[in-house]
Parts: structure tokens; sequence; C-alpha cells
């Protein structure tokens, strides 16, 4: 018991150790321990206890100050040792605590770990870009071959002024097997060709197909012609060639598609209808012709948009 003191003036009586101290105590220690002893809330007894026991190693209330904050230090470190923010917050109120240094290495490591993580997230974003960049480029590239393809086709066709039951077994393959396959009504057989693909950029507005039919026009059920046709196709085919858009009201972006489709097409012609001799006048709407050895190949552009581009081949009967 620390018993009752009387002060020297007689004035005043004062009871408690704590009280009794402070007649002995410095001023500034006992104001320090007063911030301890009248905090609200952990934090800020924490903080004021850290600072009397810094401060006052030695202090007359050390033996009151000390095991309170021990166990609450203790149990403050623990609460928030498992995350960085925790470490943080730690660290905020206790710089110099007894699991300050401890807090701040587990923090750096926190820090490197969330730092490589975002270099791996970006790592794996930058690949996932690439590859759906890649997938975007090969759609775009199977949808031109494929209309460069069934050029192809037609311009190796050997069964002219024959039934179709006499082209070639590739030919067949993809006019018959290949889905959706053809159907023919009357003297034409027709089969619709798919081809999406979608232009870099992302959203539905970068979304395109190249669609086409192929058309094999009879006469007296034997072949005469063949063809490939659809609305816009030749801006389609420009789209995938070029990766640029074709907008349905922008006549100079027409024309561009126009060109690339004319010089697409003459580069497939060649070597069956070589320009040297096989040269054609383009007339009107007929952009390209190539016509010699009883063949003819030609190449219509629409000016409307609702209208088929047309690419069309007939050959010499047998």
């Amino acid at each position: 018991m620390c018993g009752v003191m009387v002060l020297a003036a007689g004035a005043a009586t004062l009871t408690g150790c704590a009280v009794a101290s402070t007649i002995v105590a410095p001023r500034d220690e006992y104001s320090a321990y007063r911030n301890v002893r009248t905090a609200n809330q952990v934090e800020s007894r924490l903080k004021a206890s850290s600072a009397y026991l810094e401060q006052y190693p030695e202090g007359r209330w050390r033996q009151d100050v000390q095991p309170w904050f021990d166990r609450a230090e203790a149990k403050y470190y623990a609460r928030r040792e498992e995350t960085a923010e925790g470490l943080a917050e730690y660290l905020e109120v206790l710089p110099h605590g007894p699991h300050a240094h401890v807090a701040r290495i587990e923090l750096a490591r926190h820090r490197q770990r969330v730092a490589e993580g975002a270099k791996d997230r970006l790592v794996v974003d930058a690949r996932y870009t690439e590859a759906r960049l890649a997938l975007l480029a090969q759609r775009r590239d199977n949808a031109r071959d494929t209309f460069g393809a069934w050029v192809g086709r037609l311009l190796s066709i050997q069964s002219w002024g024959q039934r179709t039951s006499e082209l070639d077994h590739e030919f067949l393959f993809a006019w018959r097997i290949d889905k959706p396959g053809a159907r023919c009504v009357e003297d034409r057989c027709s089969r619709l060709v798919e081809l999406p693909f979608e232009l870099p950029g992302g959203g539905e507005e970068t979304e395109r197909e190249l669609d086409f039919e192929v058309v094999l026009t009879l006469r007296d059920g034997m072949l005469a012609e063949a063809s490939l046709r659809g609305p816009g196709m030749f801006s389609r085919l420009y789209e995938a060639g070029r990766s640029k858009p074709v907008p349905p009201a922008n006549a100079f972006a027409r024309v561009q598609a126009i060109g690339y489709a004319v010089e697409f097409l003459v580069g497939a012609a060649e070597a069956r209808l070589p320009v040297a001799r096989c040269k054609g006048d383009a007339v009107g709407n007929v952009v390209l012709k190539r016509a010699c050895d009883g063949w003819t190949f030609e190449v219509t552009a629409a000016e409307d948009p609702a209208v088929d581009d047309v690419v069309s081949v007939r050959g010499p009967a047998k």
C-alpha cells in the first residue's frame, strides 16, 4: 500500500499510488503515463504505452504499463501478421514495437509477392491477348483463303457440258459433303459458304461474315457456268485481307475493297488465264475479265450493297 501522503504545505491530501507518485515523478513522465490511462482505443493505448516505455524504460509506472502492453501487443500483431494491410497497420501504430522488425520483413515479402503476381498477371494477360489476336488473324486468313480456294476450284473444273457427278472428287467433297451441303432447284444448284471473322478492336461492331453462294448453273442438266456470289462479298474479302472496316456508306472504302478484290482475283486467274493472251475488256460493273481457249472469267462489282458481287467462270464443253 502506498498509504497517504500529505503535501508539505498541508493544503491537500492525495490518496493512491498513481496520485502519490505524481508528487515525486517528473511532470513529463506523468503526462506520458496519463496518455496511457486516458486512451480509449486499443491502437491509441498501444501507441501511448510504447511511447511511455521507450521514453521511460525505468519509469515509475513501468510495472503498470509493461504487462498490459506485452499481452496486448502480442495479440495485436497476431491478428495482423497474415496480410500486408495488417502489417502496415501494425507498423503505423507501433513503428518501434517488439514485432516491428519482423513486420517490415514480412510486409516486404507480401509486397514482393504482390508485385510478382501482378507481373505474372501481366504476362498471362499479354499471352492471352497475343493468342486471341493470333486466333482472330487466323480466322481472317481462313475466310480469305477459303474464298480463294473456291475460286481455284471453279477455275479447275474440267467437266464443262457434263453432269455435276463428273466433277472431280475434291470439288464434290467440298460441294456435297462439307456441311451444310448443296441443293438444286431446277437448273440451279447452290451451296452457302459462311466464314465468320472479326476485325481488331473487339465488340459486336467488329464481327463479320464473308458469306457467299457457290452456284452451278445447268443447261439441260449439264454444267454451263460456275460462280461465287454474295452481297458485299468484295467488301468482306477486303476486310478479311486488310483488317480494315468497309462502312456501307463509305464510297471510297468500297472502291478500295473492289480494287483489292480485283488484285486478289487477278492472281487467282493468272495460271488458268494468263493476262498476256487472255485479257478481256472490263465494261460497266465488270471490273475484271479474262477470256481465251474457250474459258471466260468475269468479275462483277455491284453498286448497291444489297446486290450480289459476282465471280463467274465458264469453260469449254467437252
